[in-house]
């Protein structure tokens, strides 16, 4: 099904491109690749600090999409906003006891790391902020 002009699909997709993104996602794939990323560093993440900054990325195409005045006008925006919002209660609970290492950052989500993680992103930590966090052992 082609989104039809002016529903949260096509102009979701619209701010995307404005965004640069050459192969938008659709809204609801954008708010589960958000959801992904919480459930990693729920769970511990296991990549470097670069990997962790690219993956906060569709965060920031969350909120692109949230502040859009077309987005903001469809009826489809309370239940895309009420998603985010549930989603985003998870990553401050991640958030939580974890270091501030952007105080002046705009965004929230950008201000601190998780508290914990695998190996290798809490070596990345230390070595790019001076901080430590706590490790958790990889699940098997």
């Amino acid at each position: 099904m082609t989104p039809r002009e002016g529903d949260l699909a096509s102009q979701f997709q619209r701010v995307a491109r404005a965004t640069g993104r050459a192969n938008p996602p659709l809204p609801g794939a954008a708010l589960r690749g958000w959801e992904e990323v919480v459930k990693l560093c729920a769970e511990g993440y296991d990549f470097d600090v670069s990997e962790y900054l690219n993956d906060l990325s569709i965060r920031e195409l969350l909120q692109d999409a949230v502040d859009d005045p077309v987005v903001k006008s469809l009826p489809e925006c309370s239940w895309f906003s009420a998603e985010l919002s549930r989603i985003d209660d998870g990553f401050r609970t991640v958030l939580t006891n974890g270091p501030v290492v952007q105080p002046d950052e705009s965004h929230w989500w950008r201000r601190s790391l998780p508290a914990r993680g695998q190996q290798e992103f809490v070596d990345d930590v230390r070595e790019r902020y001076g901080v430590d966090i706590e490790v958790i052992e990889a699940a098997d």
